[in-house]
């Protein structure tokens, strides 16, 4: 089969590329140091360049890509190691916007005017989707909601404008807008390990329109989680790359015992392995990307099982990377380290590898 890259892909990679190698290990730093651990100029660049509009439809505006058009992307994010939350800030709440066909949100998304966090995730559900204690009440006169609760791991939440808020209505799930300024949200922001931020919410209260869900059930965004763990996979992937790169390079020039460390055979054979991991973590991806049928249980527990390998395995090359280059692999001024972060955290978001095996044996 041929998996050369489209004409178009490639003007996506390009695209990609360009944007985010600009930024070394000190601009990483010192925009690590800013409020809300990101520089929100680079978002509106972002947005400008139309990297959140490919995965939008047509209708709404978007260039309607493909899974893979967006996984072009995610690869090329992790191979430049770039800070940008594209994935769960952009590509996330675009993909929901799109499947409730809500123009207004997915107009504020695409034009940069608003920075979008979907808050999915409590404390005391592990990696259950489904809302547990997040719960929406109609108001006494009927004109709205109220929204009470609690939500954890919200990332990039210090800068969002909105918040896309899961929880359940009379026992249904859905999915609510919510302005991250409303009376009523009260929140603690605190630091992930790739340096990014995140948040944990309570709400109280909260007065919602009752234009304010989304129409999509269930179903769909288990669909739409599936679909961002394989651009999970893809920016693993990139980064994993990144890792061994930067070590065979490291390794040619490291000089001990009066050689280069490259020339110790057991450093060649660890990088072999390294190599040999990630070409089937690359192979597995192609394969989930190339399931036709991208809904339903078996799609996702395909999925699941391909993040859980892809994940393990990029641990496996993260350690060797952190191995070869000795203590300062793991500090702030070597960018393998941040990678290795970087890998700690997508590995683990939606799922982490023992809960993905659970599912995907349960389906097969």
């Amino acid at each position: 089969m041929d998996f050369d890259l489209s004409e178009t892909q490639r003007l996506f990679q390009a695209t990609t590329e360009r944007f985010a190698s600009t930024v070394d290990v000190a601009t990483r730093l010192s925009i690590r140091s800013l409020d809300g651990s990101y520089d929100k100029s680079r978002w509106q660049e972002l947005t400008e360049l139309g990297l959140l509009s490919i995965g939008a439809s047509t209708e709404f505006d978007g260039l309607d890509g493909s899974l893979t058009d967006l996984s072009v992307i995610a690869e090329t994010l992790g191979l430049n190691n770039a800070l940008d939350p594209w994935l769960e800030n952009g590509a996330f709440p675009v993909r929901l916007g799109n499947i409730a066909t809500d123009d207004a949100l997915l107009k504020a998304i695409l034009d940069g005017s608003q920075l979008v966090s979907v808050a999915f995730a409590e404390q005391n559900n592990r990696y259950e989707l489904f809302p547990g204690n997040t719960i929406i009440t109609t108001r006494d006169d009927g004109s709205g909601y109220y929204l009470n609760g609690e939500k954890h791991f919200v990332l990039t939440a210090a800068l969002a404008d909105i918040l896309l808020v899961t929880a359940q209505f009379n026992g249904e799930f859905g999915i609510y807008s919510v302005a991250a300024n409303s009376d009523g949200v009260d929140t603690h922001y605190y630091r992930l390990a790739d340096g990014s931020q995140a948040a944990a919410l309570t709400f109280k209260q909260v007065e919602l329109s009752i234009d304010t869900r989304l129409s999509i059930d269930f179903e769909q965004f288990q669909d739409v989680i599936a679909e961002i763990n394989v651009l999970c996979c893809s920016e693993i992937l990139g980064l994993s790359q990144l890792l061994l790169n930067e070590t065979i390079s490291y390794v040619k020039e490291r000089e001990q015992f009066g050689t280069t460390i490259g020339s110790f055979q057991s450093i060649q054979h660890g990088l072999v392995d390294c190599y040999s991991a990630l070409e089937q973590m690359r192979s597995l991806l192609f394969r989930t990307l190339l399931l036709e049928d991208k809904s339903g249980e078996k799609w996702r527990a395909n999925v699941m099982g391909a993040k859980a390998f892809i994940g393990e395995n990029a641990h496996l090359i993260a350690h060797k990377a952190v191995q070869y280059h000795g203590a300062m692999g793991i500090t702030d001024e070597v960018s393998i380290g941040h990678a290795m972060k970087r890998i700690m955290l997508l590995s683990r978001l939606f799922g982490d590898v023992a809960n993905n095996l659970k599912h995907y044996a349960r389906s097969t």
